[in-house]
């Protein structure tokens, strides 16, 4: 049976969703649709299929994405040897496309209903799910000896998981939403900054039309930059924004090869979605396999 005969849907196209779509499609699961919402609030815009959104298409490390309206589209794609990644409903895309494997990427950090039989494989990537309850294998994001690990269970762990440390910069590095608004940004990623510049600004919805005419707004608050160094990550321009959400990343070592490529921890996790995989695929009926 060949890997390119299953049909994988991933929820989210974030980082780690991308990650985990470029690893597999490299490894022959090469019918990968991936689902998302119509704003993506992915950083690092470089390496995430999420991209494809708005653009129509979005290349990492040799792997092409294409924008998918509906599911004839995503048949088109596939047959061009690419991924396909939509905004479609889920419930919608599950009962007409009748995926074999799901891949629960979103990082909602809580269990918003999934169950085993939403597919005959489903792996979830924690924490915030339970191994033969919600799924059936878990993959552990948080950095550590850990990560990439299948586990039987995340338990609880859902606090926000800290941002990586360079340069004895942690915190410090990452910016985010102190209210609801809209993004607007003329920072583009790979930008040298400096402590206290502005990155951007977040506009109340109701402030947009004279922000963009150049009329100050009162709801309004810019967002400057905690510590010099590269935009190593940063939300698209116009992007709405709920307080909390994360809005820059900066990495004080400068320009290096990490912009865009695919980093080590997601890596790790992407391996130990194959390895889980690799020991569910006998899940699948043989009636299902061959399309």
């Amino acid at each position: 049976m060949n890997a390119g005969d299953y049909r994988l849907l991933i929820r989210g196209a974030g980082e780690l969703a991308s990650a985990t779509a470029q690893h597999l499609f490299s490894q022959g699961f090469t019918r990968i649709l991936m689902l998302e919402r119509r704003y993506p609030k992915a950083i690092r815009r470089q390496v995430c299929f999420s991209e494809a959104i708005l653009d129509g298409s979005q290349t990492i490390q040799g792997i092409r994405a294409r924008f998918a309206r509906n599911i004839e589209d995503v048949d088109r794609i596939h047959d061009a040897g690419e991924v396909a990644v939509s905004v479609m409903g889920l419930d919608e895309t599950v009962e007409k496309w009748h995926p074999d494997i799901f891949i629960e990427a979103a990082m909602l950090r809580r269990n918003w209903g999934l169950t085993p039989e939403l597919a005959p494989v489903v792996i979830a990537l924690g924490p915030g799910y339970v191994a033969k309850r919600d799924c059936h294998a878990v993959v552990e994001t948080f950095r550590g000896p850990d990560v990439g690990a299948v586990l039987d269970d995340t338990g609880d762990e859902l606090e926000d998981e800290p941002p990586a440390e360079i340069m004895g910069f942690a915190e410090e590095r990452v910016l985010k939403a102190i209210r609801d608004g809209i993004f607007f940004t003329q920072k583009n990623i790979g930008d040298i900054v400096e402590r206290g510049e502005r990155v951007g600004t977040v506009v109340s919805v109701y402030g947009v039309e004279e922000f963009r005419k150049g009329v100050p707004v009162d709801a309004s608050y810019a967002v400057t930059a905690r510590i010099a160094g590269v935009i190593r990550g940063l939300l698209r321009d116009g992007v709405p924004v709920k307080a909390g959400d994360r809005i820059a990343d900066i990495d004080p070592r400068g320009r290096t090869d990490d912009l865009d490529h695919i980093s080590d921890k997601s890596r790790r996790v992407a391996e130990g979605v194959h390895e889980a995989l690799l020991g569910l695929l006998t899940k699948i009926p043989k009636k299902r396999r061959a399309v």
